[in-house]
């Protein structure tokens, strides 16, 4: 979104989310939408005119995923799965992975991303998607120190996209 900054932290990097109840599609009609912050995950309404071309009724998600490649360890109780992250954002990731858990399984995550000594830890995750060999999770619990730092490492995988030239 040209000239819309996050107001808690002052990024560009906001997103248009799927609008929800009564209220929400009331305030539309006067152009306040709702937005989600793509890096400290704040949520606002703000108005903004051009909105209404911007948002995706068939995608539903409030982060905007990021393809990546790192590995990531994955764990129930144990013993721990090994897993590739194949994209990520605040809000969740998808893992390739040779076992995927059943759908609604609770897990921890350890990410383990580029230029990172210590692995991100996620302390609770579910599972929302099974496929053949991958699975979409989603971030529930944040272990404290680590949430900066995810979102460090989602802030360079947004700035390496737009300054990719266009093909």
């Amino acid at each position: 979104m040209k000239d819309l900054h996050c107001p808690s932290c002052g990024t560009p990097f906001v997103r248009v989310t799927h609008r929800s109840g009564m209220l929400e599609q009331w305030l539309t009609r006067f152009n306040l939408f709702p937005f989600r912050c793509q890096l400290c995950t704040n949520q606002f309404r703000a108005f903004y005119p051009t909105a209404k071309n911007a948002t995706q009724s068939f995608d539903r998600r409030q982060y905007r995923r990021l393809p990546t490649s790192f590995p990531a360890v994955c764990a129930v109780d144990e013993p721990r799965t090994s897993a590739v992250v194949t994209d990520i954002s605040m809000g969740g990731c998808t893992l390739k992975t040779e076992a995927p858990f059943a759908r609604g399984t609770f897990l921890h995550l350890n990410l383990q991303p580029p230029d990172e000594d210590m692995p991100i830890r996620v302390e609770t995750a579910v599972v929302c998607s099974v496929r053949s060999s991958s699975m979409g999770i989603k971030f529930l619990e944040y272990h404290p120190p680590d949430k900066p730092r995810l979102s460090h490492y989602i802030l360079s995988l947004l700035i390496s996209q737009t300054s990719a030239p266009k093909a």
